[in-house]
């Protein structure tokens, strides 16, 4: 045996080791030849053998008759020999006498299959058509791109199917349309899920500083918001709250939206129950507009007509008919619209001026006389104090003065121009007393609210004075303005049926409190 084909296997050579094909000596050709080529119409003598590679089986498989046992069984060759007689399936009753071969690649089968008559042996093997031809035998593979020309036909009862299955041209679809699927519920898509923004922390370190520094500020500011506020409440419930009574309204009063005013009324009552006559008349105003107090004095001598009473002096209004009755002899004399009044009596006074730890005032000798012998003659009775206590040595400057010796200050009138300068005297302490309040402190607050509030008479609610009180600190740094009513030059004294009196131009009255209390500049 050749170099090339050694133990019966053909050997690589190496110049075919690029194209990787199998080199064949010619003496194992011959004994190819003689060993597997068959006679054509006889069956296969010879044992099965493999093929060399690349080739095809050439014999094809046979079905053997029905009804006959297969005779020549499987048979296993020895390790390392080629299988020498293959399995066939023989008549029944017979040896089997040809074996299964494998066919070429490529190549379609010679004989295509067709069922027998029932009872007789398979005769006529599968066979392809001819490409381009239609379909005349059993099932035909059709050629590529042409349509099935022979469709299936029910055969008649009792006979076997004649006409197999074709199988359709590759790359066609069935022609016949399949059933729709049945609907399917389609699920709603889920809501997309919304992403937390970062928070973004502050810029610099100087930025964030002063955003803490803000708040410590903004937390401070309104928890002494409410402190004022709750002192404020407190100290409110502490008053004599009186509802306004019936009131005779003049049309036509002056007043304006950037002005609050509240007549002030110091009554030389004793006490809470005697209403006495009013001492004190002062209209206080708070203008918004050009920052300003105006303290308008009213001169209690002024004849006037009361409303439902006649002529009279001023002082006799509040006497006739209480603050109600002395805002509308105002209003109808001077055209000045009045709502609201506080009134004190002696005792509050005396109590307002100690709560703020007394007041200092520049005093002659004959004022300071005066204010002996008032202290001695009423004051001091009644305080409940001795008559000689608490008296003046002599006058000087910045006398300090305590609440009962300022009340007696207020009410000296027969020293230099009589009423007029009485009521220049109850503005100045009233002007010294606004001065104290400034400096606000917790011992004039408790004073204040044991001894000063209990006696002050008021027709404004809570809720007013709540909104009063809030503004009030902002309106205690306002310029204040003095000014007393008749002005000078608007009036001259006469003798009446209420004694000595003072006539009084109004409408000059009326065109000075426009112009000075409801400024607009």
């Amino acid at each position: 045996m050749s170099e090339k084909y050694r133990n019966g296997r053909p050997v690589h050579n190496e110049d075919n080791e690029n194209t990787r094909t199998t080199v064949i000596p010619p003496e194992a050709r011959q004994q190819y030849r003689e060993r597997y080529q068959q006679p054509q119409g006889q069956p296969y003598q010879q044992p099965y053998q493999q093929q060399p590679q690349e080739q095809y089986y050439q014999q094809p498989y046979q079905q053997q008759p029905q009804g006959q046992p297969y005779q020549q069984p499987y048979q296993q060759q020895p390790q390392g020999q080629p299988y020498q007689q293959p399995y066939q399936q023989q008549p029944q009753g017979q040896p089997y006498q040809q074996p299964y071969q494998q066919q070429p690649q490529e190549q379609y089968y010679q004989q295509p299959y067709q069922q027998p008559p029932q009872g007789q042996p398979y005769q006529q093997p599968y066979q392809q058509q001819p490409q381009g031809q239609p379909y005349q035998q059993p099932y035909q593979q059709q050629p590529q791109g042409q349509p099935y020309q022979q469709p299936y036909q029910q055969p008649p009862q009792g006979q076997p199917y004649q006409q197999p299955y074709q199988q359709q041209p590759q790359e066609q679809y069935y022609q016949q349309t399949p059933p729709p699927p049945p609907p399917q519920m389609r699920r709603p898509a889920p809501k997309p899920k919304k992403q937390k923004k970062k928070k973004k922390r502050g810029g610099s370190f100087i930025g964030r500083l002063f955003k803490r520094l803000f708040y410590f500020v903004m937390s401070v500011v309104l928890t002494l918001f409410v402190m004022y506020s709750c002192t404020s409440l407190s100290l409110i419930r502490k008053l004599d709250y009186v509802p306004t009574q019936s009131r005779e309204r003049t049309s036509g009063a002056i007043s304006r939206s950037y002005v609050t005013s509240v007549l002030l009324i110091g009554t030389d009552g004793r006490s809470l129950d005697e209403r006495g006559r009013s001492d004190t008349m002062m209209l206080v105003s708070v203008n918004s507009s050009t920052k300003k107090i105006c303290t308008t004095s009213f001169m209690r001598d002024c004849y006037v007509e009361i409303p439902g009473y006649g002529w009279d002096k001023l002082n006799a209004a509040y006497a006739y008919g209480g603050p109600e009755l002395l805002m509308d002899t105002i209003e109808h004399n001077f055209g000045v619209r009045i709502d609201d009044y506080v009134s004190i009596n002696f005792l509050s006074f005396a109590s307002i001026v100690d709560s703020v730890g007394g007041i200092d005032v520049d005093l002659s000798d004959a004022e300071a006389e005066e204010i002996n012998t008032i202290l001695q003659a009423e004051v001091n009775e009644i305080m409940g104090d001795d008559r000689g206590a608490d008296l003046l040595k002599s006058g000087g400057k910045k006398v300090h003065l305590v609440g009962k010796q300022a009340l007696a200050y207020a009410r000296i009138r027969h020293i230099g121009n009589a009423d007029f300068e009485r009521t220049e005297r109850q503005r100045r302490v009233v002007d010294l007393v606004m001065d104290k309040l400034k400096t606000f402190n917790p011992i004039m607050l408790k004073n204040l609210s044991t001894k000063v509030l209990p006696d002050v008479t008021t027709n404004m609610d809570t809720a007013k004075l709540y909104f009063l009180s809030l503004r009030a600190p902002l309106w205690l740094r306002f310029e204040r303005s003095p000014m007393q009513v008749p002005a000078e030059g608007t009036y001259y004294g006469e003798s009446t049926s209420s004694g000595d009196a003072l006539i009084v131009d109004f409408d000059s009255n009326y065109e000075t409190i426009k112009n000075s209390v409801f400024a607009s500049e």
